[in-house]
């Protein structure tokens, strides 16, 4: 990516667990990258202070199992380094989120969902372009191995998130009127939703 173009990101929806090794691997890719960074550690939170270009901004996630979970929604980052950073992270970690990168007259939206790109929409004026968008769906087998998996207290919290995003993609199929969409999410939320139960039994 050019470093000199003038590029300004915003996340939605970020939502990305971390363990502590990951944590400590970004952190120190923020002071590489000449970011100055300090953090604060409670028992059940751990807040990383970022001081980007923007001003200082506060990170704050929840410990659990020993896990880190950010959380975020609508938080714009004008400064490159920490954006380039938080995005290697969110692909690393297998996060979620929706990126808006504003390139000059247009904005780029890039929908990640497990730290890949699934779909891609160019916005200039009133006017939407889809860039590029992956097929995916749930497969029963898929359901299954989670069903097997032991570690259900931890697919839980990450099943939750897969909710939440499969249902924002929904608001916005029903938004844009694309059936094929509307139907493909409907598909995968009832899996979704099958899988919950079963796991909360």
């Amino acid at each position: 990516m050019n470093l000199g173009m003038e590029l300004e990101y915003e996340y939605d929806n970020l939502a990305v667990w971390f363990d502590r090794k990951t944590l400590h691997a970004m952190v120190q890719a923020l002071v590489e990258a000449g970011v100055s960074v300090t953090w604060k550690e409670f028992p059940e939170q751990f807040h990383l202070l970022v001081n980007t270009t923007d001003g200082l901004s506060d990170w704050k996630m929840q410990r659990l199992n020993g896990s880190y979970k950010l959380q975020v929604t609508g938080v714009p980052v004008h400064d490159l380094r920490v954006a380039l950073v938080l995005y290697h992270f969110v692909e690393r970690a297998k996060g979620h989120a929706i990126i808006k990168v504003r390139v000059d007259d247009c904005i780029l939206m890039k929908h990640v969902q497990y730290g890949e790109v699934v779909r891609i929409v160019e916005i200039k004026g009133a006017e939407e372009k889809m860039i590029y968008e992956k097929f995916c769906n749930v497969t029963m087998d898929q359901v299954i191995a989670a069903l097997k998996r032991r570690d259900s207290e931890e697919r839980i919290p990450v099943l939750r998130l897969e909710l939440d995003y499969e249902l924002a993609t929904l608001f916005d199929a029903i938004q844009a009127e694309d059936q094929a969409q509307i139907k493909k999410s409907m598909e995968i939320l009832k899996e979704l939703r099958r899988e919950m139960l079963l796991l909360e039994v």
